[in-house]
């Protein structure tokens, strides 16, 4: 692993839906320098053969590197295929049962299939012209070839919120 240190402690960054023909380390520390942004260490790319896409591992030391990475990494494309990266935020995780109980995840359908991820966050995050409700993690399903499905899944902050999209749209 990265380091000894817990999750919650690094300024990690998690990167999904990375394409498996067009990811390579050297495009994401290319991506990142033209935005910048060094690596301190390489990258950790986890190739399952058993995924349709590969994910990986970025630590960045620096605190305002990763605050800038951190923007820059949350929706991107290598080679015309959306990818995403969120800060590793342990109440995100697939087991945990926190998040399903407060019910700050909304399912999503007939998402139009050339939407992007930037585009359906800004529409789940200006729908209530009385507050700004972040998005804090958005995840459009994706078939093998980078094509939607259709559908996807967004997670906010407090339960409110996500209530409030459900009503408001």
């Amino acid at each position: 692993m990265v380091s000894n240190m817990p999750p919650e402690k690094r300024n990690l960054i998690y990167l999904y839906d990375l394409p498996k023909q067009e990811f390579t380390s050297v495009k994401l520390a290319e991506l990142l320098k033209n935005a910048g942004i060094e690596l301190d260490l390489k990258p950790q790319v986890r190739r399952d053969p058993t995924k349709p896409f590969y994910s990986c591992i970025v630590c960045i030391k620096d605190d305002a590197q990763f605050k800038k990475a951190s923007e820059v990494l949350r929706y991107f494309t290598i080679e015309d295929k959306q990818c995403r990266g969120l800060a590793f935020d342990n109440t995100l995780l697939g087991s945990n049962l926190t998040k399903t109980n407060e019910q700050c995840s909304i399912f999503v359908r007939k998402i139009p299939k050339d939407l992007t991820a930037p585009q359906l966050d800004e529409k789940f995050s200006n729908f209530d012209s009385s507050k700004q409700r972040p998005v804090k993690s958005l995840k459009i399903s994706m078939d093998e070839d980078h094509t939607s499905r259709g559908y996807g899944f967004i997670t906010y902050d407090a339960p409110e919120d996500a209530q409030a999209a459900i009503v408001m749209l």
